[in-house]
């Protein structure tokens, strides 16, 4: 009795690891819960699973109140609003993630590849900032000119949708 229970159990175990659409419940989100996580910058991406991405938001958060303690009168009101802006952005990329992952561990749903893939553009973003607070480290920039560039941001946001819109329109007519 004790060994088919043992072998029942371990069948059923097996079958879940083989079959995603029987292990859904390892996958599923709960969108509210990864919003309401986002409060606190990071946590709601840590609990979609990407740690790096959890990582990178809080790091995002502490730069830009960074910034702001560091700015004079009239930059810090453009940084307010960046803190504003990206503790927004955070907290609904964060339920939109965990709305894509619960679809994604349905049956029927596409399998959730389950690491994180970091796009060529947030690699430069990331190493656009780095080069722009060296440069303030060794005083060839002033905060006050590195607030100045914050236009940029909005260019190179809008640079990639267009990007992603051509991207896109170029595999939807099967132009490989």
């Amino acid at each position: 009795m004790l060994a088919e229970t043992a072998t029942c159990s371990l069948k059923k175990e097996t079958n879940m690891a083989n079959n995603p659409a029987m292990n859904k419940d390892a996958k599923e989100k709960n969108s509210s819960l990864a919003a309401f996580l986002a409060i606190f910058p990071g946590m709601g991406a840590v609990y979609n699973g990407n740690l790096l991405k959890g990582v990178t938001y809080i790091l995002i958060f502490a730069v830009l109140i960074v910034l702001t303690s560091n700015a004079q009168d009239p930059d810090t009101v453009v940084f307010a609003l960046m803190i504003a802006g990206f503790y927004i952005f955070q907290i609904i990329d964060s339920y939109n993630e965990a709305s894509r992952l619960s679809r994604e561990a349905l049956p029927g749903g596409s399998p959730a590849e389950g690491r994180e893939n970091l796009s060529l553009f947030a690699a430069i973003v990331v190493l656009v900032i780095g080069i722009l607070f060296q440069l303030v480290n060794f005083d060839l920039l002033t905060f006050r000119q590195v607030s100045r560039l914050w236009p940029f941001v909005l260019i190179a946001f809008g640079v990639k949708i267009v990007f992603n819109y051509f991207k896109r329109e170029e595999n939807t007519n099967g132009k490989h």
